[in-house]
């Protein structure tokens, strides 16, 4: 039975797409099989994230009735598969109505994997909520910032209005400079487990730079040890880390050139 979990914020710009990517990478390295769906129809991002902005099939053309979403998976070069949007103009103006016919067509990729992770629009307009509607489990992702904590509880209360079971609540960019919310605080301002606390780390950037997670551009990064203990949390399983294998000085070079 596939599980469909949807990775929301009420704020851009906290690490919405980046966990998406991420939590899908490192759930694959538990041997588990996943799709990653855009469904940011405004401004998707995973295919630029991923060095894929430009496909000949995407989620705008799925729910325009063009495509069929399970003809529309990609193979990324790290084995994760995905549904990207397009950043093209063209779909703009199709989006305003055609977004009501997203949940419907990501739930036809029911038997095609164990997990599909749906990467939602930042905010709580009609079109973060049909990402929404396409889940059965949703985690919100903020910064650890006042600001954002608060927009994150609009979120919470979607997940509530529309029954859908609440995960957990990923922090990211956590500095522990004694500027950030307290995990504590943040969790009884949500009235929601943090689930994760993902540390503050440039080569997450790097990684954006390289078009691909960190998970797999960096595999022993701060960052990226976070996101493999969420995943071992999100399966129940135990998280033991491992010497991974030293990049030699080509590997080193071929991934700061964005070749590897």
């Amino acid at each position: 039975m596939t599980k469909f979990i949807v990775v929301a914020s009420a704020k851009g710009g906290v690490g919405k797409t980046t966990t998406a990517i991420n939590l899908g990478t490192a759930l694959l390295s538990f041997g588990r099989d996943v799709i990653l769906v855009d469904g940011n129809l405004s401004t998707p991002n995973v295919g630029v994230y991923l060095g894929a902005p430009h496909t000949e099939t995407n989620i705008h053309q799925v729910i325009g009735g063009e495509k069929s979403i399970r003809d529309s998976i990609y193979l990324h070069s790290h084995g994760l598969k995905i549904v990207p949007g397009s950043v093209s103009v063209h779909y703009m103006d199709k989006t305003r109505t055609d977004q009501n016919k997203l949940a419907d067509a990501i739930l036809n990729l029911a038997g095609t994997s164990e997990i599909v992770i749906i990467d939602s629009a930042a905010g709580t307009s009609k079109e973060a909520v049909a990402a929404i509607k396409a889940a059965e489990e949703i985690i919100i992702v903020t910064t650890p910032e006042l600001a954002a904590v608060t927009d994150a509880y609009k979120t919470v209360k979607l997940a509530k209005k529309y029954n859908k079971k609440i995960l957990g609540v990923v922090v990211t960019r956590v500095r522990d400079d004694g500027l950030d919310m307290a995990k504590e605080d943040i969790e009884a301002l949500l009235e929601a487990p943090v689930i994760a606390l993902i540390p503050e780390d440039d080569n997450v950037r790097l990684s954006h730079k390289m078009r691909n997670p960190v998970t797999y551009t960096h595999p022993d990064s701060s960052a990226s040890v976070g996101y493999k203990k969420l995943a071992a949390k999100l399966l129940g399983e135990n998280y033991v880390e491992s010497i991974e294998k030293q990049d030699t000085m080509f590997d080193y070079v071929m991934k700061r050139l964005g070749l590897k």
